[in-house]
């Protein structure tokens, strides 16, 4: 239940409180506080002047007027948030929907996964030439060209230590940087990585 609440808070602040105005927002949450938050159901039956008392003061200082809690409760039923039910001597039956369940904020969460929705350069072909044509077919380690046939693409923070699939994390690597680097750290691997840069260089040069 606990877990629930947070959710259900961070969903409202992030997604439903920038649809709502201040009134609106009390009276949804007055709602939610004598629904699910209280009983772990959705639904309540409250009379609209106990609302109005009950939910809050305006900036004012004086209660909610009893007609413009109605206009409340209706646009809040406009936007998704509530279904107005049936009316009896002990009040009106409000059915309170979470804001996952609110058309326009499951919209806008849908919206907000696939635009932070992680992209993987490593193994989808396209990004991974991408990558090569980004630096430019050049070993981001030795500095040699690189051909189709020679070329891959590095971890720079490993994955053995939570290194992603993104653009940012990949290097265009010679198979020979590569095997040497490994599953290693950059600064673990330098000096390996020195070394076998200065002995193919001294090699090249070598009668």
């Amino acid at each position: 239940m606990e877990e629930n609440i947070k959710v259900i808070i961070e969903q409202f602040v992030d997604f439903l409180l920038p649809e709502l105005n201040p009134y609106e927002t009390s009276v949804y949450l007055y709602l939610l506080r004598n629904s699910f938050l209280r009983d772990g159901v959705t639904e309540v039956r409250v009379g609209k002047r106990t609302i109005a008392t009950g939910h809050g003061k305006p900036q004012r200082g004086e209660q909610t007027a009893y007609h413009h809690m109605s206009e409340v409760l209706k646009n809040l039923e406009e936007k998704g948030c509530i279904k107005i039910g049936d009316s009896n001597r002990e009040g009106t039956l409000y059915i309170v929907n979470l804001p996952k369940d609110i058309p326009l904020v499951a919209e806008k969460m849908v919206s907000f996964l696939s635009q932070n929705k992680e992209e993987d350069y490593f193994n989808e072909p396209e990004k991974r030439r991408e990558m090569f044509e980004r630096d430019k077919w050049i070993c981001q380690y030795c500095g040699e060209k690189v051909a189709p046939e020679n070329v891959t693409l590095d971890h720079f923070i490993p994955q053995s230590k939570g290194g992603k699939h993104s653009k940012e994390n990949l290097k265009t690597c010679c198979f020979i940087c590569n095997s040497i680097k490994s599953g290693k750290t950059y600064e673990d691997a330098a000096p390996f990585l020195l070394k076998s840069i200065q002995e193919r260089k001294a090699k090249s040069h070598s009668p």
